[in-house]
């Protein structure tokens, strides 16, 4: 198959030409005047390598956690979802009883995103920080965490935890024993107590700066710690809602090599593409206001989650923060592919898997290729949001 246009983002920049899509890879990048039949011009609209989302909880009306019907079924049209906002690869945020259902569909070539593994946010974490009510914290107990483990066949990628809870250190100690990489997440934890914890393996930061202690002149905090830790790879959200803009940019100034560090992620719900008004999350969560400029809150005010795909993060890092296109895109999926065991992911170059995405100048995902294959065809599938999850879930 051969793709044309005059915007493709490769490692080195911004290129016109033809790529070359063959048994779902990229076998050539060809001069524009190459004597060959092109199956899909797409003009001006950019070429982007495919987004791997490895921390995302749903998306328009699909959730990957809090499951209350067929399990399968929910996941399948989550990650449709996902493809129709250019991410081909994703960690499915999910909880233990989603374990084994995710596992399956990571051996299988779905109709949408592909299920590269396993990213587990909890359940042992410490929710706390700005604007947040401390309900207290589910106890750490190690046989549970072993049974699931188990259950994730080889599949968990990612576990999160606050590190300050009673066992801990156990916990990150045997999860980085069988392979799993570990996140900081949901801490209170300051400056020292963050650097002491990080020496137990942790390699990760859940959703840097948001539910951790911050940066004072007279102590760093967690994300003092998180930033300063050159062998952390940092989760950054990057809508310009969780971070404002400002200290999007002071982040990616303070920490050494950034642009090989920090993982764009969604931190999405079922939420992401829902109309305003008010609905109803998943069992033990409060009910949220989808609000006019996009966030997602409780009614006291605390972030949940949020409501805009990776996409959006590109676009606002490009089009309001200044930075790059090739680095927007390095972060959003060279960086997460590398860090999760996928090299032959996250970049238009020859070798590599043909995923691919071509976006507008809106930041609207036209088409999604996971390895050569079309998942995704907005002109011809439109608005995959479902709608039964308007009629069950929203409250006003």
């Amino acid at each position: 198959m051969y793709i044309q246009s005059t915007r493709i983002v490769t490692p080195q920049g911004c290129v016109s030409g033809i790529l070359h899509l063959e048994q779902g890879k990229i076998v050539e990048l060809l001069d524009v005047h190459s004597p060959v039949t092109v199956n899909l011009d797409v003009q001006d609209n950019r070429i982007l390598p495919g987004i791997i989302d490895t921390h995302n909880h749903g998306t328009l009306g699909y959730g990957a956690m809090g499951f209350e019907g067929d399990i399968e079924k929910e996941l399948r049209g989550y990650l449709k979802g996902l493809a129709s906002q250019g991410v081909t690869g994703v960690l499915p945020t999910t909880d233990f009883a989603g374990f084994e259902t995710v596992a399956k569909l990571a051996e299988e070539d779905v109709d949408g995103a592909k299920v590269l593994g396993i990213h587990s946010e909890g359940p042992y974490l410490n929710r706390v920080g700005e604007k947040g009510v401390d309900t207290g914290h589910p106890d750490i107990d190690l046989d549970e965490l072993k049974q699931n483990v188990a259950k994730a066949r080889g599949k968990l990628k990612l576990f999160a935890i606050a590190p300050e809870l009673p066992k801990a250190r156990e916990a990150i100690e045997y999860l980085t024993g069988e392979g799993v990489r570990v996140a900081f997440a949901h801490s209170n934890m300051m400056l020292e107590e963050a650097n002491e914890a990080f020496s137990w393996g942790i390699t990760v930061s859940t959703h840097t700066a948001n539910v951790m202690s911050g940066i004072h002149h007279r102590n760093m905090g967690g994300l003092g710690a998180c930033l300063l830790n050159d062998g952390l790879y940092n989760e950054v959200i990057c809508d310009g809602k969780h971070i404002c803009n400002a200290m999007l940019e002071l982040m990616f100034r303070m920490k050494r090599d950034p642009f090989n560090h920090f993982l764009m992620v969604s931190d999405c719900s079922n939420l992401s593409g829902a109309p305003v008004g008010k609905f109803r999350m998943m069992e033990g969560f409060p009910d949220v206001n989808i609000t006019p400029d996009g966030y997602c809150l409780s009614d006291t005010g605390r972030l949940c989650g949020s409501t805009m795909p990776v996409l959006k993060g590109i676009e606002n890092l490009v089009e309001n923060v200044g930075i790059g296109m090739k680095y927007a895109v390095r972060m959003a999926s060279r960086n997460p592919a590398l860090v999760y065991g996928y090299p032959d992911k996250g970049a238009l170059e020859v070798g590599k898997d043909a995923d691919l995405i071509v976006i507008d100048d809106q930041y609207r995902c036209l088409y999604t290729f996971s390895e050569g294959r079309c998942v995704y065809d907005r002109q011809m599938e439109g608005d995959v949001f479902n709608q039964e999850f308007l009629k069950t879930h929203r409250v006003a």
